[in-house]
């Protein structure tokens, strides 16, 4: 039951960090544009993190920025707690080389083992992140307690202010009453300015924040864009605190804070639950955000306002159900529509036809199997032994990994399209993508033949037979998509030159669109070259320059 319930704590755990990282990566992108704007507006940023590092949960909405970064709605996850059930486990990240990296080293399922190596993998990762975790935590109480003991001898200067020799830079300790700690031999001037800052943190309630940021992070101690977070959260904190002084005591005085700042900087303290260290590396960046700060004109600061919320409920959110669940019934139709193809079995893929589709589908299978048709679809060789699915919007693409009976392999693309009728999601095409291997060398037994199988094919925009008609045209990969964009309304014959061994027919082409084509909308004339060889007749090609020279008509048939 432990071990249950720590692996679900960390699988929990671990599917927010990944969460939080895309967030991260949204909010660091943020911060580049927030340069020259106050640095309250980029410090507020890192509260959106802080919930996503958090908080399991969300609401749901259509403007959420997380889309493509999940598979679920209200709960982001991408690691499943159930990997250890799969044949083969795998991960969703959206990172296709991530996804792909962890899957692959994920150790498939064994029978009969009462334990899965998943399963120990997990146990074993989630002990190892607690015994993190609390290192983490320990080492934070234990840098308290000595810089509380540090302070012990403090002298009370007023209020909650005190100064003390056994330190070398200014913080607040204490979270149900703080205090702030001076080091000893401050000028007036120095200590004006750092109680001032001190008082704006503690107003601000940043000496509860930063403690909980260092919480956070000992839960997240594994995540390196969670340390960069940390660390650039603590810098927004202390400049958008200097901004605030400025502010209030006057830009004439930045020049003499700057000094005051640099005068602290000689030593350095470094503690996880301390809201406020004084370093020569950040100060640097203080000093010279001090002396560029300019009060920031209304149209800055609403920039800043609609950017920080337009980010608050984009990152906040998660994507709304309706999208999602769309998404993922797609995606649950191809496989059933794969499967059926490996089970042959046309059932299930009749009852996720749309209605012209089941007329096709009859249509086809009494051709197939006479008036007393059924559902029996595919081959026995070759046979499917394995699919993968490709999504991209309202079409999917399968591609069937298939082994005929004297074990050679091929792969054949299946492409779906998805359709909304009678208020419910169909399949309303299926396209399967020609492969070479498809084309065979088609002879007509006399010319009129030929041309009336070409004519055929042009009106069907049948690609696979134009081109087993024309035997030495290149194979196009996608020349059936080329084709389907083509409508050819009607073929005329305005003359037919028809002799021995080979025919030429001037055709008139009336074209309604020609698509992606060459063929251009209208009436347009080619000609059909013919040619008779060893099996029978064959295309040469639908020429648009007009009849062949006569020396043609002479010339030897290239397939003898």
């Amino acid at each position: 039951m432990t071990y249950f319930l720590t692996d679900t704590l960390f699988l929990t755990m671990l599917n927010m960090s990944i969460t939080a990282s895309y967030v991260i990566v949204f909010v660091l992108a943020a911060r580049l544009f927030l340069k020259r704007v106050p640095k309250i507006f980029s410090y507020a940023l890192w509260s959106i993190v802080l919930f996503r590092l958090i908080c399991p949960f969300g609401f749901s909405s259509p403007f959420s920025l997380l889309k493509a970064f999940t598979s679920n709605t209200a709960k982001m996850g991408h690691i499943t707690g159930n990997t250890d059930l799969m044949m083969q486990p795998s991960t969703y990240t959206e990172i296709g080389n991530v996804s792909s990296f962890i899957s692959d080293s994920l150790p498939a399922a064994m029978p009969n083992a009462g334990v899965s190596p998943v399963q120990t993998t997990i146990s074993i990762l989630s002990i190892i992140w607690i015994m993190g975790v609390l290192t983490m935590i320990i080492h934070g109480i234990y840098s308290y307690y000595r810089l509380k003991q540090k302070v012990s001898t403090a002298m009370l200067l007023k209020d909650n202010q005190f100064e003390c020799e056994n330190i070398a830079t200014p913080f607040i300790l204490g979270i149900k009453n703080p205090k702030i700690y001076l080091p000893v031999g401050l000028s007036v001037t120095e200590k004006n300015f750092i109680l001032r800052h001190e008082e704006i943190h503690i107003k601000r309630f940043d000496y509860i924040i930063k403690p909980l940021a260092y919480f956070v992070l000992c839960i997240h101690w594994f995540n390196p864009l969670v340390w960069l977070s940390f660390t650039l959260m603590g810098r927004d904190m202390e400049m958008s605190c200097d901004e605030q002084v400025i502010k209030e005591l006057g830009p004439e005085l930045k020049k003499d804070y700057s000094k005051s700042l640099l005068s602290l900087a000689t030593d350095r303290m470094v503690l996880g639950v301390s809201p406020l260290s004084f370093g020569e590396s950040a100060v640097k960046g203080r000093i010279k955000n001090i002396l560029n700060y300019r009060k920031p004109t209304l149209w800055v600061i609403i920039v800043g306002i609609v950017l920080v919320v337009a980010l608050g409920v984009g990152l906040l959110s998660n994507p709304s159900a309706a999208v999602l669940e769309d998404d993922n019934e797609k995606i649950r139709m191809a496989e059933i529509w794969a499967t059926a193809l490996k089970t042959r079995d046309g059932k299930p893929r009749y009852e996720m036809m749309s209605e012209n589709m089941k007329e096709k589908f009859i249509t086809e299978q009494k051709l197939r199997a006479g008036e007393d048709w059924n559902f029996n679809i595919g081959y026995s060789s070759p046979r499917v032994v394995d699919f993968e699915i490709q999504m991209n919007g309202d079409t999917a693409s399968i591609i069937y990994h298939q082994e005929d009976s004297g074990g050679d392999k091929y792969d054949r693309t299946e492409i779906l399209t998805f359709g909304i009728e009678n208020n419910r999601l169909v399949i309303t095409d299926a396209r399967q993508k020609i492969e070479e291997w498809d084309r065979w060398s088609y002879f007509a037994t006399d010319a009129k033949m030929a041309l009336d199988v070409y004519t055929e094919a042009l009106l069907n925009s049948d690609y696979l037979t134009i081109l087993s008609l024309t035997h030495d045209a290149a194979f196009d990969p996608e020349g059936q998509e080329v084709w389907d964009t083509v409508n050819i309304n009607d073929v005329k014959v305005i003359k037919a030159d028809v002799r021995e061994n080979k025919a030429c027919y001037w055709l008139e082409l009336n074209i309604k669109d020609g698509g992606y084509s060459a063929f251009e909308t209208g009436v347009s004339p080619r000609w059909l070259w013919l040619v008779k060889g060893e099996h029978g007749w064959y295309a040469e090609g639908l020429m648009t320059g007009g009849p062949p020279m006569e020396d043609w008509w002479y010339s030897k048939d290239p397939m003898k």
